[in-house]
């Protein structure tokens, strides 16, 4: 009798125990469950949340133009800040941080606005897994370039990271395969033609450079006052005088 009693006691605290532990389990599930669900409302930013910390690039006119566009009444230059950039991309490397790409856009000739993109370590990192696009923030400018409140800017600049969050193959770029395929010799060239001295660069070592008396330069006879001929550094300078008055009437002409 005894022992049927301590067998029925066990078995009830038994189940006591077991409901007990049903109970806890079911109250911890539905806890996590609740923390979870706290947490992914409240643990990433709104998609654009991050695009003020894009600043327009002063140093623009010092990028790179490796893509152009051309569609019906709407021109685009695409820029990019450094060299590093695309030699990054032509070693199949990834972009470097402090990378900015700006598109510079025109319709029908007049500058319409910029759309500027930038990388830098850790940004982006505050957006859900699905709508960020790597490290990279987008803002857009007026053509003044201050920041855009409207159109394609303030609250709708969301919508350059749906469109850039579909080219993750691409690093988050429209345009790599046209940075995978530019020149870079065109670069040297490039700057080599716009700081050389065009003077300078006429080959003059066989011109001669003769002194002719002050009373012989309205003669005919001019020739005969011929005195000397003038070499060395004088005759550079006379030379190079001459050329650039001849190239100062030409451009007030």
């Amino acid at each position: 009798m005894k022992k049927r009693l301590f067998h029925s006691f066990a078995l009830l605290l038994a189940l006591t125990l077991t409901a007990c532990n049903n109970d806890t389990s079911t109250m911890n599930i539905s806890q996590q469950e609740e923390n979870s669900s706290g947490a992914k409302s409240g643990e990433y930013a709104e998609i654009g949340s991050g695009a003020n910390l894009v600043k327009f690039p002063e140093d623009l006119e010092e990028g790179i133009v490796f893509a152009t566009y051309d569609r019906g009444d709407i021109h685009e230059n695409i820029y990019v800040n450094s060299r590093e950039a695309i030699e990054a991309v032509q070693n199949r490397e990834e972009l470097p941080s402090g990378t900015v790409i700006t598109l510079e856009g025109f319709r029908d000739g007049e500058l319409e606005h910029y759309l500027v993109m930038e990388k830098r370590t850790g940004w982006g990192s505050q957006y859900s897994p699905e709508e960020r696009t790597g490290e990279w923030e987008f803002q857009a400018f007026t053509p003044d370039r201050e920041v855009m409140e409207d159109g394609i800017g303030g609250r709708a600049i969301g919508r350059c990271y749906t469109c850039h969050a579909n080219q993750e193959r691409d690093q988050y770029m429209n345009s790599l395969d046209q940075m995978q395929e530019f020149n870079l010799g065109e670069i040297s060239q490039s700057k080599n033609s716009s700081t050389e001295n065009p003077i300078a660069a006429i080959h003059t070592e066989d011109w001669k450079v003769s002194e002719i008396s002050a009373h012989m330069i309205d003669s005919k006879d001019a020739n005969k006052g011929v005195s000397s001929l003038i070499d060395g550094e004088e005759k550079t300078k006379i030379i190079e005088e001459v050329l650039l008055n001849m190239y100062l009437q030409k451009f007030k002409s």
